[in-house]
């Protein structure tokens, strides 16, 4: 059997996404989405909610298109692969990463309000009659 990493998120993302290039030319974004858990707490008897932000890399042609639709707040639904990754700060100091790799980002719920789509007015068509077809008796 082999192994398995998949991950399956939806949540609000926190900040606008981030687009930079690689110096090869390869486009990656990233954001972080809040993730939200509601529970009812046995002691008090109350709802609580508690939010995990999960920072999400997208790479390719979808980071292009996640940078230019997805905007603070927005409801997306995120498919990827946990990768946990080291790197080591400007002082020296290694540290550790959990972030998702997307594999598909899908934009949820509806339309943002306010933003203007370039498209082109569709013209009625004009108040022609159909043309008489002939029966044939």
């Amino acid at each position: 059997m082999s192994d398995l990493n998949r991950v399956l998120l939806t949540g609000r993302l926190a900040a606008d996404p981030e687009l930079r290039y690689t110096q090869s030319g390869r486009p990656v974004v990233n954001f972080r989405i809040a993730v939200n858990r509601r529970w009812l707490n046995p002691e008090s008897g109350a709802w609580e909610e508690e939010a995990t932000f999960v920072p999400v890399v997208v790479w390719g042609k979808q980071a292009e298109t996640c940078a230019s639709y997805l905007h603070k707040g927005r409801l997306v639904g995120v498919d990827g692969r946990l990768r946990i990754r080291t790197f080591e700060t400007q002082d020296g100091e290694r540290r550790r990463v959990a972030e998702v790799v997307a594999q598909s980002v899908h934009f949820l719920g509806p339309k943002p309000t306010g933003v203007e789509l370039e498209t082109e007015p569709v013209e009625p068509p004009p108040d022609v009659p159909p043309p008489e077809e002939e029966v044939p008796f």
